[in-house]
């Protein structure tokens, strides 16, 4: 399974581990209007993107019929956990985790 993350300025990390996404997201502190958010895509399609006040915003882009689902997140752990849990796979977690089934 492969799974990449871009950081706020587009510039891609392929199969991150914990620590460079925790330093990627570090980087939601230079977000601007223009570069906004940070993102972490899997093949298969689904993609989470993370906004400076940690709301995520959870999509299948290769899939336009299922709605995007987006949510605040109470901690920056909490969207380690979710980010991580993208990365290897874990849709319907994720899904159920922000409220909605796959």
């Amino acid at each position: 399974m492969s799974f990449y993350m871009n950081d706020v300025m587009g510039a891609s990390v392929d199969e991150p581990t914990e620590s460079q996404i925790r330093g990627i997201l570090s980087g939601l502190e230079k977000a601007d209007e223009e570069h906004p958010d940070v993102s972490l895509g899997h093949e298969s399609g689904w993609t989470l993107s993370v906004y400076g006040d940690k709301t995520v915003l959870w999509e299948n882009v290769e899939d336009p019929d299922i709605e995007p689902q987006q949510v605040t997140l109470p901690a920056w752990d909490a969207v380690v956990d979710v980010l991580m849990q993208v990365s290897r796979g874990e849709f319907d977690t994720v899904s159920s985790l922000l409220g909605r089934e796959q």
